[in-house]
């Protein structure tokens, strides 16, 4: 089963898991390409498309969590018809979580939840916002943070494709509710990056405050952008976690259950 949100090259109908996969700001699912190979076939790996980007590029992007969160967990849940692990990269952890928040009360908790190089979400932003930024000043803040290739950022016609979506994607991280959320249940698995200057060491450890389950820390080399300069080091934590929760097979239960 597959829908706008879920562009997958190869599905593993028959996994005992399925691992959805939320990208970056201004990211998009075939940041997660080449991970469809990379984990067993008891995992059915799921990059998710977010509208704004790639073949959903004339859909507007959203540009508040909660709204995001809202359609996202109602699109994927036919698809949680089994234990499911949620893993978010920067903005993808702010996805991943409100899902996950979503879907426990929906009756459907995930088995684990993987957020990456992102502070916990309840914490204060330390930042200032750029999402409101005139045009010039915004892409000179985008080329600070990096992860925008150069001939993207000098390309004058491309900027303006990207722009509305980027922006987006900021608004989204950069007015989320600031206050504490419903605690999970489900274990959290953070991974961060040792030269990560985005997240602080408390901004991590504050993981475990927004769950009543077990905590755990992974720590890989790298910057906030290892994922792209580095994925193997990325897929390799993440298939360790999710290794580590893969149990003998059970009956699967109803996905019928909708989101209120």
């Amino acid at each position: 089963m597959s829908n706008r949100w879920t562009p997958r090259l190869h599905p593993q109908p028959t996994a005992r898991l399925r691992l959805f996969l939320f990208p970056y700001a201004g990211g998009s699912a075939s940041l997660y390409r080449s991970w469809t190979g990379a984990f067993p076939p008891a995992v059915d790996v799921v990059p998710v498309q977010l509208p704004g980007r790639e073949e959903r590029l004339g859909e507007p992007a959203f540009s508040r969590l909660e709204e995001l969160a809202d359609a996202a967990a109602e699109a994927l849940l036919p698809l949680a018809d089994r234990p499911v692990v949620l893993f978010g990269w920067s903005m993808g952890a702010l996805i991943a979580a409100a899902v996950a928040r979503r879907w426990e009360i929906a009756g459907r908790p995930v088995a684990l939840l993987i957020p990456a190089a992102h502070p916990a979400p309840h914490l204060p932003r330390l930042s200032p916002p750029l999402h409101a930024l005139p045009s010039e000043a915004f892409w000179q803040a985008v080329a600070r943070i990096g992860g925008v290739p150069d001939e993207a950022l000098a390309n004058l016609e491309l900027r303006d494709i990207m722009e509305p979506t980027l922006r987006a994607d900021f608004a989204v991280i950069e007015t989320r509710p600031p206050t504490q959320p419903r605690a999970l249940s489900c274990p959290i698995a953070t991974i961060t990056a040792d030269r990560d200057r985005a997240v602080t060491n408390d901004g991590v450890l504050a993981w475990a405050e927004a769950t009543k389950g077990t905590t755990s820390v992974t720590t890989v080399r790298g910057d906030h952008f290892v994922i792209r300069s580095d994925a193997v080091a990325v897929i390799t934590a993440v298939r360790d976690l999710v290794s580590a929760r893969l149990e003998p097979p059970s009956p699967l239960y109803s996905a019928s259950r909708t989101l209120t």
